[in-house]
């Protein structure tokens, strides 16, 4: 990782965790909601493209890596493209629901029992994986199925996600993409903590 981007990286964690320094709080992606007035105009199915794995964020024990996220350390993050286009709903507004295919799923991890939207172009799946550098291999298949505003549903399609590297994991696996993965991570936490302040 270049010190550019470590400066940028840290930046935006310290951005993300001052004001809440006992809990990490991050935004849960949107849940989607069908809209029953477009039933009756709306019978096309959104066509969902192969979805593939962008990034995964391991948790990490931080200092033992030279870089502590505070708060957040036990968080991974595992970010899917969400490629779903519709000819009504807006790529923003096409939720995506998961099923297990194959595999087992991480300790402490579920996949949403709701169809969820995506940040922009992205899925994120959120756990708590231990704030350790010493994380379990993972390897399961996700069954992803898109659903527009009118409940119209996609063919389904299948992505493997699999992270057997061992190690630390801000090291592991690239520094371009280990720092993309902590920078989505510290904009969830902004996106929570700014819900907060608007309901207060």
């Amino acid at each position: 990782m270049s010190r550019r981007l470590a400066l940028l990286v840290s930046a935006a964690l310290v951005a993300a965790l001052r004001g809440d320094a006992r809990a990490c709080s991050i935004s849960p992606p949107r849940t989607h909601v069908v809209d029953p007035s477009m039933q009756a105009t709306d019978q096309t199915p959104p066509t969902l493209p192969p979805v593939t794995v962008l990034h995964i964020t391991r948790g990490t024990g931080g200092d033992q890596c030279g870089f502590s996220h505070g708060t957040c350390d036990a968080n991974g993050v595992i970010a899917l493209s969400a490629p779903a286009t519709d000819n009504v709903t807006a790529a923003t507004s096409i939720g995506y629901r998961y099923t297990l295919e194959a595999g087992s799923l991480p300790q402490d991890f579920a996949l949403p029992a709701d169809a969820r939207e995506p940040y922009g172009d992205e899925i994120f799946l959120r756990w708590t994986d231990g704030d350790t550098n010493s994380q379990e291999s993972i390897d399961f298949t996700v069954r992803v199925v898109a659903i527009d505003l009118a409940g119209n549903e996609s063919a389904p399609q299948s992505v493997r996600v699999i992270d057997d590297r061992g190690g630390c994991a801000i090291a592991r696996g690239g520094g371009s993409r280990s720092a993309r993965g902590w920078i989505v991570l510290a904009l969830l936490v902004l996106a929570a903590r700014r819900r907060r302040l608007r309901a207060r």
